[in-house]
């Protein structure tokens, strides 16, 4: 039996008309890439019932091959499963199940909403007018008409209301699951690849919930305009423009010209307005489209200046606190008026462990409530504390190895969890802090690691991962002393065991000649002599040192004066070694007297797994570039 996840894979092979990387599925499922491909066996081993198969191609992906007919079988079975673990079988599964059944018929009959849920009509019966109670709280009704069936009925923004509950879910790893029939996932892949490229281009960084309240609005605004659903611009007014208006409107434009679908000013108003979403980058703390009133900001000194009167602390002078707390609160207030609620999922440890924070940003609440009538929740309320518990951080002292962080949580956590790192660790600069969809952008940083609270796929990754799961926990700080020494230890080994002058152009026929030109070369600059380039061709006729992606480790244990040196030979063109083919060898002669540099040989096999770094290492190749690619500064 195939799980959720196996069907997510599924479905995404499905509505990708090409091949898809194990890269972008580990994305869309939240695993590793060894992962998917346990779980691409998996599938194939399900799929031969339907005689079908995933097919791989080393290096473009994975494509799902079979009769259409039996595919189609496949990917029913696949929503069903997943809807299955979304939806179950009890009263409220079976409301959202009628919920959606309506949302995407313009009439349907009790009949045929019976046929579609496998149960009787009076089971059916009893089943809408609880739908009817749902529908009540929305304001929206049914309505029947002779013939045709029942639909529901009310106001448009109403209606995408009920949606947005009922007809679209996000899993815990951020996958959208969409229950609209006339939006097809390749479609929502063209839509996110679009917000995306254009918050990159505009240099925006938005947290993933963000995102995908920008996304399922702009979903459900395509699925109404589709169905011939406009909304009224009588939900808006006329004179006013959220300040994201323009960026939204691109984005729509761009969305619209590729789907075919007429651009309706009235949709961008709707999406721009309903997102709560603010355009700010998340590093810099500054947002790109300034408020003229600026409310905000004289709003926060003014408190800022009561705490300080209650508490004695000047948090006003920390300009990182004050300038994240502003936009913090300028998103709320959107969001507020959007009536987009966000969850807080650390919000018990908040309380519990931040009880003074807790209290100072009770504070906020009580005067945000005064001056704008804006309720902060308990949510909201854990999401300030953790901006609290950052400038206290921050207040014990500030240090200076390049650690950036991936958090999912929000700023305020992201921030703590920084000043934590900072104040634990003294050898520490952060050099920014991103949300999981922007990890492109925190690669292209000059980093030594990556702190994340999300599990990344670190097979791909240059760059060192610590995953934390308790934000709360010492446990990171461990394993960032733990890493530290490993990295030194590490960089320290390579620089002893390479040297400058062991890199050689060889032109090598066989493996014994490469061996042997490689040794010589060695030789004459002094570092072996002839008996330890015996022992190397010895020890190769035991059994052959080719270990595939191009490389051979000739190598040898020795004993005296010499020390522990690799020679490194690059030939022009690959040569047949023994069964692989070798172009890159790593003549790797040992002191047994330093075992200190015996991982020296882990080192290597870390570098040589990694074929786009070999590949890379082989080409305009040089010490230099070598020792880069294998991070020894």
């Amino acid at each position: 039996m195939i799980s959720k996840k196996h069907s997510i894979i599924i479905r995404c092979l499905v509505d990708k008309t090409g091949y898809i990387t194990a890269e972008e599925l580990s994305r869309h499922v939240g695993v590793s890439v060894r992962t998917i491909k346990r779980y691409i066996s998996d599938i194939n081993y399900f799929l031969k019932n339907f005689g079908s198969e995933i097919v791989s191609v080393k290096g473009i992906g994975y494509k799902l091959e079979g009769p259409s007919k039996e595919i189609m079988k496949v990917d029913e079975e696949a929503r069903k499963i997943i809807e299955g673990f979304r939806v179950d079988d009890s009263l409220e599964g079976r409301i959202t199940k009628v919920i959606c059944i309506l949302l995407n018929n313009e009439y349907v009959s009790t009949d045929e909403i019976s046929e579609k849920l496998n149960i009787s009509l009076s089971s059916t019966n009893n089943l809408i007018a609880s739908v009817k109670d749902v529908l009540n709280n929305y304001e929206l009704k049914i309505v029947s008409k002779p013939f045709h069936g029942s639909k529901v009925v009310g106001e448009e923004n109403k209606i995408r209301s009920l949606i947005l509950d009922y007809a679209i879910k996000i899993d815990e790893n951020h996958y959208i699951l969409v229950r609209l029939n006339n939006i097809s996932r390749k479609e929502i892949n063209l839509m996110e690849d679009i917000i995306t490229n254009s918050l990159k281009d505009n240099n925006i960084i938005i947290s993933d919930k963000d995102f995908n309240s920008l996304l399922i609005r702009i979903i459900v605004s395509i699925s109404r305009v589709r169905a011939g659903n406009i909304i009224d611009k009588n939900a808006f007014q006329d004179s006013y423009r959220f300040h994201n208006y323009e960026l939204v409107k691109d984005m729509m434009k761009n969305i619209s010209g590729l789907l075919n679908i007429k651009l309706v000013e009235n949709e961008v108003l709707y999406v721009s307005s309903s997102c709560g979403l603010i355009m700010y980058n998340y590093n810099t703390r500054k947002e790109l489209i300034k408020n003229s009133k600026d409310e905000i900001n004289s709003f926060v000194y003014g408190a800022l200046k009561d705490i300080n009167l209650i508490t004695g602390i000047d948090f006003i002078e920390d300009t990182d606190f004050t300038n994240a707390l502003i936009m913090h609160l300028k998103i709320f207030i959107n969001r507020y008026k959007a009536g987009v609620v966000a969850d807080n999922p650390l919000l018990n440890q908040i309380k519990s462990k931040f009880p003074v924070e807790t209290n100072l940003a009770t504070i906020i609440a009580k005067k945000l409530k005064e001056e704008f009538q804006a309720t902060l929740d308990e949510d909201e309320i854990g999401f300030i504390a953790m901006h609290f518990g950052a400038a206290f951080e921050r207040r014990k002292g500030k240090r200076g190895k390049k650690v950036c962080i991936i958090c999912h949580y929000g700023i305020g956590t992201s921030q703590l969890l920084s000043e934590k790192l900072k104040q634990r660790i003294s050898d520490i600069s952060i050099v920014g802090i991103y949300p999981v969809r922007y990890l492109d952008i925190a690669l292209k940083q000059d980093i030594d690691f990556i702190v994340s609270t999300v599990k990344l796929d670190i097979k791909t990754l240059k760059v060192p991962v610590l995953y934390i799961e308790n934000v709360f926990s010492d446990e990171i700080i461990n394993k960032l002393y733990q890493a530290f020494n490993e990295k030194d230890q590490r960089r320290k080994i390579l620089k002893d065991t390479f040297n400058s002058k062991a890199f050689f152009y060889i032109k090598a026929k066989t493996a014994e000649e490469a061996i042997k030109e490689v040794g010589q070369a060695m030789k004459s600059k002094g570092f072996i002599n002839d008996k330890v380039i015996d022992m190397v061709l010895e020890r190769e006729k035991m059994s052959s040192t080719d270990i595939g992606n191009l490389v051979a480790i000739p190598h040898t244990i020795l004993e005296g004066a010499y020390k522990s040196i690799i020679g490194v030979g690059v030939l022009e063109k690959p040569i047949k070694w023994n069964k692989e083919e070798v172009q890159l060898v790593f003549m790797v002669c040992f002191n047994r007297n330093e075992s200190y540099n015996f991982p020296v040989f882990k080192y290597l096999y870390n570098f040589i797994e990694d074929e786009n770094d070999v590949r890379s290492a082989l080409k305009d190749f040089s010490f230099n570039k070598l020792m880069k690619i294998m991070d020894v500064k």
